[in-house]
């Protein structure tokens, strides 16, 4: 009798334990809410060029500065605000690096959970209106050195017309590199001055 009790205890935990390690499975496949938080305030922000979400200077090269990130993405290991101040271009961009890894399994997880949480992302608007990013997964290979998943915002607001978020994963010398993207990519046509257009 006590034989099948002590059966009976060990099965018990060992089913206890699978069930929590499916729920933490599950859990990490999902956007954690300070995830969804942070990419809400990053998306609101972009009309402003970011500057609600600069902070101190990085570098400067001519046309071009980079800031620290006030607001960052839950794991991301760096976030910064990229400014453009030339006649061309006044725009700006946000990037965080997700993932820096030798390990191609490890780093492909990575970048189809990022896109599960990047499709949970919505951007809110003043009137209470919300718009969820959506973007057709394009998957890792080994064969590929770069790979990128790009989202838009399917709203009448025109200042998002050209916005996108491009989830990447990319082979350098020293391993696999994620980076989330967020950009406004114009035609070259649209970024060229009136002395450039042919007659």
């Amino acid at each position: 009798m006590k034989n099948l009790t002590r059966l009976f205890t060990a099965c018990t935990v060992v089913l206890t334990m699978q069930a929590q390690a499916q729920k933490a499975a599950e859990k990490s496949t999902t956007s954690t809410p300070s995830f969804i938080t942070a990419v809400e305030k990053i998306l609101g922000d972009f009309p402003f060029n970011y500057k609600h979400i600069s902070g101190e200077l990085v570098l400067a090269e001519g046309d071009f500065e980079r800031y620290a990130s006030t607001v960052r993405l839950p794991g991301s290991t760096n976030c910064e605000v990229g400014l453009y101040h030339s006649a061309l271009d006044t725009t700006a961009s946000w990037q965080a690096t997700m993932l820096q890894s030798e390990d191609f399994g490890k780093a492909s997880k990575e970048y189809k959970r990022l896109y599960q949480q990047l499709k949970n992302c919505r951007l809110k608007m003043v009137d209470g209106s919300a718009y969820y990013l959506t973007g057709d997964y394009d998957p890792a290979s080994e064969e590929k050195d770069f790979v990128v998943t790009t989202f838009t915002i399917q709203t009448a607001d025109e200042r998002y017309r050209n916005f996108k978020v491009e989830l990447e994963m990319l082979y350098r010398l020293d391993g696999w590199l994620i980076n989330i993207n967020m950009i406004s990519r114009k035609k070259d046509s649209d970024m060229r001055p009136d002395w450039m257009e042919t007659k």
